[in-house]
């Protein structure tokens, strides 16, 4: 398993609140695509580092969460 997990969009960022998920538990993603749109001192979209597919969603549309705290989990696909 991976987990995409908060991003500091700027040095200074240490929270931030997700505004919507692009994606859906049981999404196949890769690596490159939005999942999320942050709001922090601006607006922000997260972009996995990896592909898979989405297995679990720890934190709700309109929550703020600690820069490194992880939202997303992904099952990888082999060879990733």
């Amino acid at each position: 398993m991976a987990y995409i997990t908060m991003a500091a969009m700027y040095p200074t960022m240490t929270s931030g609140k997700v505004d919507e998920f692009l994606v859906d538990i049981g999404d196949t993603i890769k690596k490159g695509m939005p999942v999320a749109e942050i709001v922090a001192e601006g607006y922000f979209t997260l972009i996995s580092e990896y592909t898979g597919t989405i297995k679990e969603i720890y934190v709700g549309e309109g929550e703020y969460v600690e820069v490194d705290t992880p939202i997303i989990e992904i099952e990888e696909e082999e060879g990733e």
